[in-house]
């Protein structure tokens, strides 16, 4: 596999090693932008998932199995590890397959009901990672110690220098949203540095969380790395995601119901911080799995952002 590009002939491969007979189908999940995921099925025997990395992405192969290895003891509803090799040229991790699909799949089909079962399981799993070590400092790391930042502020400060280095490379929009979300930040800033360093899960969103055909909570995936900060960052994505890009849906709320967080101006700028990310991915080549953009989405998501911006002020 030296210098290959991963794609679905390596993925079978990669799965026919770990169970021992070769899959009779292996297709490709079309959601995540950094590594290539692919579904492998068999005959007479559960699916599993291939999760291939490119070789400067090794080091979340390495971070991935750690977490798999501290979470899933304490009760944490992550895949079984079946095999991975982090130092392979191609690093990968092979996964048992949760039943079910991503809830931003499902999302629109799902009563109420369902939605705040849902919620609990993804809010217990949040509050046994908020019980986990932290070392006061602030970001994205699998060892707390190795969290970057001081301060809340300083990591609310990095998304927004993000967004303006996406944004100005793709030329899409101009830096007036930076801007304003710079000078939102700055009158914000001592109340997010009253924010103590919570470690959460931060990708729970309308994706990585998987729902059963049955429409029930099957466990989280993709969980890298831990971050260090804000719990409710994650909600304020997945608010952001259903404002985005799904129909009107009372998950989020219900979410923030189960867990008892607050809606206040420091949550209501995250959410903003959100789409500004979001307008900033427009233009962006990943790996294969970008949005499609248009003026029309590009205008959208402004004024979802400068509402959303508004309300934090």
């Amino acid at each position: 596999m030296t210098g290959a590009v991963p794609d679905a002939a390596i993925a079978a491969e990669l799965a026919e090693a770990t169970v021992g007979i070769a899959p009779v189908a292996v297709t490709r999940f079309t959601t995540g932008s950094q590594h290539f995921v692919y579904e492998a099925r068999f005959a007479g025997r559960d699916p599993v998932v291939v999760r291939i990395s490119r070789p400067e992405h090794r080091w979340l192969v390495r971070n991935a199995s750690k977490m798999s290895r501290q979470l899933r003891p304490l009760g944490v509803p992550l895949p079984e590890m079946l095999a991975g090799d982090a130092e392979a040229p191609l690093p990968y991790m092979i996964l048992a397959r949760l039943p079910g699909t991503d809830l931003g799949d499902v999302i629109d089909t799902l009563n109420e009901p369902q939605l705040a079962a849902i919620a609990t399981e993804v809010a217990r799993a949040q509050a046994i990672v908020a019980q986990t070590s932290t070392a006061g400092r602030f970001g994205y790391a699998a060892d707390p110690a190795d969290a970057p930042r001081q301060l809340f502020s300083e990591l609310l400060a990095d998304s927004i220098l993000r967004s303006r280095g996406r944004i100005t490379a793709a030329d899409l929009y101009d830096l007036a949203p930076v801007e304003a979300a710079e000078a939102v930040l700055a009158d914000l800033r001592s109340e997010a540095d009253d924010m103590p360093a919570t470690p959460f899960l931060h990708d729970t969103t309308t994706k990585n969380v998987i729902v059963a055909p049955d429409g029930r909570f099957s466990g989280i995936v993709d969980v890298d790395d831990l971050c260090f900060g804000d719990p409710r960052a994650p909600l304020a994505l997945t608010t952001a995601a259903i404002m985005a890009f799904r129909a009107p849906s009372p998950y989020a709320a219900l979410w923030m119901e189960q867990a008892g967080h607050r809606d206040d101006r420091l949550f209501r700028f995250e959410v903003a911080l959100c789409l500004l990310d979001f307008m900033s991915e427009e233009g962006q080549v990943f790996n294969g799995n970008e949005r499609p953009s248009s003026p029309d989405i590009r205008a959208r998501l402004q004024r979802l952002y400068e509402a959303e911006l508004a309300r934090a002020r």
